[in-house]
């Protein structure tokens, strides 16, 4: 599979990046995306896996943790300035409202896809000056998903918080932005297949995107080739939002 096309090999050479759920999915294929674009990656996951060979270091944290995710701030403060931070760290399970373990799914839900967005933000203004924050949201930020609303809020909320970041964080010289996928081809997209197939019938493209489709608008957005760029959403979808 492609890593990147059409990018710059030295585009962040010598910088450091950021990007949470770098253990697998879309966290690892931008953490693979960043690297051929010479940056040094910060892995902050669950796992703490980092692809071997990628340069960088790896810190294993539970999202949903606030004190854990306040210690591993202060240790990434410490090393010194981010070219860019990437929240891709995302939990998704279908669960009616009704359900019993509804409210504990919620809980868990908001505290991985949108607090620990929140929290790394405000802790990493000091080392992100003339960088950028990337959200990895959702088409479903603009559409409900089958029993599944804790994901649908979750990523409602971080589309708005793309925008108050974007707004506060201008004049410290940090861009924020937000990336919106649809259904992706990873391990999390392995969804019900009746589901699926509904989706893709209108879907304009009638596939599913990649993760490398979807590091690349990261890495655009993260870029000085968006330098003038801020509080947007760029989908990749494959069109489903367009009809």
């Amino acid at each position: 599979m492609t890593v990147l096309v059409g990018f710059a090999p030295d585009l962040f050479q010598g910088q450091a990046v950021l990007i949470t759920g770098a253990a697998g999915g879309i966290g690892r294929a931008v953490a693979r995306a960043f690297a051929a674009c010479g940056a040094r990656i910060w892995a902050l996951d669950l796992a703490g896996a980092l692809d071997p060979g990628l340069p960088g270091r790896q810190i294993a944290c539970d999202l949903s943790d606030r004190v854990a995710l306040g210690e591993a701030a202060e240790t990434i403060c410490a090393a010194g300035p981010l070219a860019a931070l990437v929240n891709c760290a995302g939990v998704f399970r279908r669960v009616a409202m009704t359900d019993p373990q509804a409210v504990e799914e919620w809980d868990r839900t908001l505290a991985v896809n949108l607090t620990a967005p929140f929290l790394l933000g405000r802790a990493l203004v000091p080392v992100l000056g003339g960088g950028a924050v990337i959200n990895v949201t959702s088409v479903r930020a603009e559409t409900a998903s089958t029993r599944a609303s804790a994901y649908t809020v979750s990523k409602g909320g971080l589309a708005a918080l793309t925008l108050a970041m974007a707004d506060e964080f201008a004049p410290l010289g940090i861009r924020a932005n937000a990336v919106a996928p649809g259904d992706v081809d990873t391990a999390m997209g392995k969804d019900d297949p009746a589901i699926i197939a509904k989706l893709l019938e209108r879907t304009p493209m009638r596939r599913l995107a990649t993760p490398a489709e979807v590091a690349a608008a990261c890495v655009f957005l993260a870029s000085p080739l968006a330098s003038c760029i801020t509080g947007a959403t760029l989908r990749v979808d494959g069109g489903f939002l367009a009809v």
